[in-house]
This record gives C-alpha cells, structure tokens and sequence, in this order.
C-alpha cells in the first residue's frame, strides 16, 4: 500500500506542478492586465497591495505557483478587482465559472435584438460530431423579400489554442449552413449563412491578434462596421465574409476590428 501510494504521488505531482505553473502564469497575465486597465504602474499597484516591486514583477511575469492566495487577493485588490476560484466538480463557487461568457452572450443577444434576430445560445448545430460544441450564440431572422439569414457568433474570452478554433471554423458555418438548410419552408430561397467571432479585448487578446494580424485578416476579412450594422438594423443584409469583433472587458460594448497596420486591431 506504501508503494502504490507513493507511485500515484509519483505520477499526480509533476501534472499538478504544470498545471500550478500554468494558472500563476494566467494570474499573472491577468492582474497585468488589470494594472494597465486601472493607469497604474507597477510600482504604484504594489505599494496599494503593500508589496514590494519586486514582488509584483514577479507575479506578473515568473509563472511561480509559490506565492500565496493572500498575496494574489491583495494584488487583485490593489488593481480593483477580486480573486476568484473554483473547482469544476465542485459547487463553492458564488459565481458560475463561465459568469464573463454568459455576460459575452447576454450583450450579443440584446444587441441583436434590434436587428431583428431571434437567438439560440448553446444551440447544438452538428449533432453528428461527437466533439463539437454547441454554438456561442446562432442568431436566425427572416426579413420579407430575402432569404432566411443564419449568422454563427462565436465568442472567444481566452485563447489557450489559436489553431484548433480557426481550423474548426469553417466546419462550423459549414455545420450551420446544414442546420439552415433543414430548416427551410417550401417557399424559402436558399439561406445565407455567414459568421463572426466576438473576441474579449483585454490586454493579452489584443496583443496575441496584433502580433499575427495578418493570419485573423486573411480568415476574417469582413467589415467589423457591416457586421455590427447587421446586428442592429433589419436593413442591413447579413455580411458574405466572416468578421471579427470586439467585446469590452467589462462586457458591455461591441465594437470592430481594425486591421489597419500601423496600429493594434480594435485600438480605436
């Protein structure tokens, strides 16, 4: 029994030091961003927070599992928001663990709703894929004298994979596309089906899309100003190309992309 118990402390430890890794350097990235948000400097932050300089350096930038829940909730406090934690299995959360998606998700509905778009959020779209997910936001609308419109609105908080969404994407629409077409009434033209995502701009996400800005333009090259029209206007006709989005941190604005190059995409 002493054996077996040390062979499983053997194989856990090295995953959950990787994993321990992993969530400081996430913390640390995102009191980061937290600090710019806030205008302050990391000197500034850290006298808030009763830290030394050194010690918020460090947080930021030495994915050091070490530091202790006090010192992480002091930072966090210093830059105006709080640490939060949760276990999946378990049910100590005060929040739901997805609270900043289904925030993401609320403004995408209410502001479709203008454009007179009926939403289906979670909306299982390829029921014959056993590892896709379901839709972010399906937003349908029929408008007279046009054929239904489909849009597929996925919303991104955190990249952890760049590859896998962008090669999953247009098996997605193209998932949608069949969804469409099985739905159609006998007097339906054929309907028009496009996509978007809807990208959270914080600081990290801003970066990341500005330092491969070529690659997102060359797979969502549609205008982020004609999408946002299609969203609020039931004049406006579903853009043919896919787009790209912005969601405020705070959840509470959308606005596009920019790929202009002298500057970060979404940077106006």
């Amino acid at each position: 029994m002493v054996l077996m118990a040390r062979r499983a402390r053997a194989k856990i430890a090295p995953i959950a030091d990787r994993h321990a890794a992993d969530l400081a350097a996430r913390l640390g990235r995102a009191i980061r961003d937290a600090r710019v948000r806030a205008g302050l400097t990391q000197v500034a932050a850290a006298s808030r927070a009763g830290l030394s300089q050194g010690t918020w350096s460090r947080l930021e930038n030495d994915r050091d599992p070490r530091y202790t829940l006090g010192t992480w909730d002091r930072a966090a406090h210093a830059t105006g928001t709080v640490l939060s934690a949760y276990l999946p299995e378990a049910s100590g959360a005060d929040r739901p663990r997805d609270a900043v998606h289904l925030k993401g998700q609320e403004l995408i509905i209410r502001t479709a709703l203008a454009g007179g778009w009926q939403s289906l959020p979670e909306e299982l779209i390829d029921r014959e894929a056993r590892t896709s997910r379901a839709a972010d936001v399906l937003l349908h609308r029929r408008v007279p004298q046009r054929a239904p419109e489909y849009a597929l609105m996925e919303l991104i908080d955190w990249f952890d994979d760049v590859g896998a969404p962008i090669r999953q994407w247009q098996r997605r629409l193209d998932a949608v596309e069949r969804h469409a077409i099985a739905r159609m009434r006998s007097d339906d033209e054929l309907p028009k089906v496009g996509g978007c995502w809807v990208v959270r701009a914080t600081r990290r996400n801003r970066e990341l899309i500005a330092e491969h800005r070529n690659l997102f333009r060359a797979r969502f090259p549609g205008s982020g100003h004609a999408w946002l029209a299609a969203l609020t206007d039931k004049d406006a006709p579903l853009p043919i190309q896919p787009g790209l989005l912005w969601v405020t941190v705070s959840g509470d604005r959308l606005y596009a992309a920019r790929w202009t190059a002298a500057s970060t995409p979404g940077s106006g």
